[in-house]
């Protein structure tokens, strides 16, 4: 796959913007906005812009990584405490183990936000939910954002909305064109796969019995790498919030060719302890460890799906990437979309998933 991800990149490169497909007023790609400027954001709320955009909360990791794609890190004054275990965010947010954490088990700390003197603020729609919460966030009169998805195109959408509301459009363009060039290449190659030839696939998000919902970006992850998830529609699935958990029995009635987790202890759990040792994926040594980057590839919440897409399929399917070196294409990735050069070192812990993210109880 190298040419093909160079083929890829030179595209993103050279490609020419010619706007979005969600509902903006008119403006040139700059770092503020213009009085008057405004936005509808992942709830379709419609926003007015601050003139100013030098400082910003994000109160959901995946905003925080969504700025340092687009070039924002900078403006980053607020964040929630899971960006401060990310290697990558350590290394691209200055004095990021000091910034403050205003969002924390579920409540806005309404004055230590005001604190960060944020011009805007990035959250997610659970933020809203509750309306005490609401009030102090209104009281407030920050600007605020919400950014939410749950599906592909979802996630392509709120690309955009955070990337017009930084004035990063054209970054946010950029990645997209990545992003959709990627998984198109991945379909292409397997259009021939039949259904006969399609691993059944049982992914672990963060714990063992915790798994995919159907028709979520996780869930799509695995039909675009050309895989049949175990679970279908017609599961009765523990729903918990945005959590769908299943159960060891279930497991064992799927039997699924491989296991796929992106949490190293769902791993040494799977391979280890002896009521799983009689699932087939596990006596085959088909437990596989998805990489850890920016975030967990493949989990509902990352950044990282057309690097997901791209590892599951030439994983699974390597008689269909002869091409494929999947260290250069890591490489290629974080050069180009996060100005991060890996060492062959780093590149290893990436995708082994392993030495990327401090675990909680470890970090301060």
């Amino acid at each position: 796959m190298k040419r093909s991800v160079k083929r890829i990149i030179a595209i993103v490169v050279a490609v020419s913007i010619l706007g979005t497909s969600c509902s903006f007023s008119e403006k040139k790609d700059s770092d503020t906005a213009v009085s008057g400027e405004q936005i509808v954001d992942c709830a379709g709320r419609t926003v007015e812009l601050p003139q100013k955009r030098e400082r910003i909360a994000c109160l959901y990791a995946y905003t925080g990584h969504l700025a340092v794609l687009l070039g924002c890190e900078q403006r980053i004054v607020a964040v929630v405490d899971g960006l401060k275990r990310d290697n990558f965010m350590q290394r691209k947010v200055q004095g990021l183990n000091d910034m403050s954490t205003p969002y924390n088990s579920g409540a806005i700390n309404i004055e230590e936000l005001a604190a960060a003197k944020p011009d805007l603020i990035f959250l997610r729609a659970s933020n809203l939910q509750d309306e005490g919460e609401l009030e102090k966030l209104e009281s407030l009169g920050i600007p605020y954002i919400v950014i939410e998805y749950k599906t592909m195109e979802e996630q392509k959408k709120s690309i955009q909305v955070m990337g017009q509301a930084l004035g990063k459009q054209k970054e946010a363009e950029a990645y997209l064109t990545y992003y959709e060039e990627t998984i198109s290449m991945v379909r292409e190659r397997l259009s021939e796969l039949s259904e006969e030839e399609k691993k059944t696939v049982y992914h672990s998000v963060n714990e063992v019995v915790r798994t995919d919902i159907p028709d979520t970006l996780s869930y799509q992850i695995l039909e675009a790498a050309g895989c049949v998830n175990v679970v279908s529609a017609n599961e009765e699935l523990k729903i918990d919030g945005e959590k769908g958990y299943t159960s060891v029995e279930e497991i064992y009635l799927w039997d699924p060719d491989i296991i796929l987790v992106n949490e190293p202890s769902a791993k040494e759990y799977f391979c280890t302890d002896t009521k799983f040792s009689g699932l087939r994926a596990v006596r085959e040594g088909s437990v596989f460890q998805l990489p850890v980057g920016l975030s967990r590839w493949g989990h509902p919440g990352s950044l990282e799906t057309p690097l997901a897409v791209v590892y599951i399929a030439s994983t699974l399917y390597p008689e269909y990437f002869p091409d494929i070196n999947i260290g250069e294409t890591v490489k290629e990735f974080y050069n180009t979309f996060f100005h991060i050069e890996l060492t062959n070192e780093e590149i290893d812990m990436i995708l082994k998933g392993e030495g990327m993210r401090e675990p909680k109880e470890e970090k301060k």
